[in-house]
């Protein structure tokens, strides 16, 4: 039979599963306090202990299934708060679009087309009202239509990120920017 080794603190070093330890060595080998230890076997985690002593095995189990139940408490809370932020979100929404910090993207689009119209509609007419000369104005006419291109192609760039999912901004940012729409 092997002699039991002593630790530095005195005690012996053959832990065995199905053995018992003190309260205050198995406190020692969580690196925890008596106190917490006996907190977990008023909370049933741990079987209550012979007195003084708990069994080795007991102690282990109590100490995962307590940390399981942390973890498990954990992810309900985080799953709760992205919740709560969800409806705070929507809330946010529905208070910005009250108030017309926020307008429907129908809308807005044809708010712009409007506009789009009539510029097109002024700046179309511009080469024929500033010159009679049919060079001149053919020469304005083709930086007019290169003009309206450069814009077309912007326009399509901003319809397709307004498309975009990710535009969703918070509102905050919406806010803060002037931006109507996020």
């Amino acid at each position: 039979m092997a002699a039991k080794k002593e630790t530095a603190d005195g005690h012996s070093d053959d832990l065995q599963l199905g053995g018992t330890v003190t309260v205050k060595r198995a406190a020692q080998l969580f690196g925890r306090t008596s106190r917490w230890l006996q907190t977990l076997a008023a909370a049933a985690y741990i079987a209550k202990p012979e007195r003084g002593r708990y069994s080795l095995a007991a102690v282990c189990k109590g100490v995962a299934d307590y940390y399981d139940a942390q973890l498990d408490k954990a992810s309900k809370s985080a799953v709760a708060t992205k919740a709560t932020d969800a409806r705070t979100r929507e809330i946010e929404l529905r208070i910005a679009e009250r108030r017309r910090e926020l307008i429907p993207v129908e809308e807005a689009k044809a708010v712009v087309m409007e506009f789009g119209a009539l510029v097109r509609a002024e700046f179309g007419a511009l080469p024929a009202r500033f010159t009679r000369d049919m060079d001149e104005r053919r020469r304005l006419e083709q930086e007019v239509h290169g003009s309206f291109e450069r814009i077309a192609a912007a326009a399509e760039r901003a319809a397709i990120a307004l498309a975009a999912p990710e535009r969703d901004l918070p509102a905050e940012h919406s806010a803060q920017s002037g931006r109507v729409g996020g």
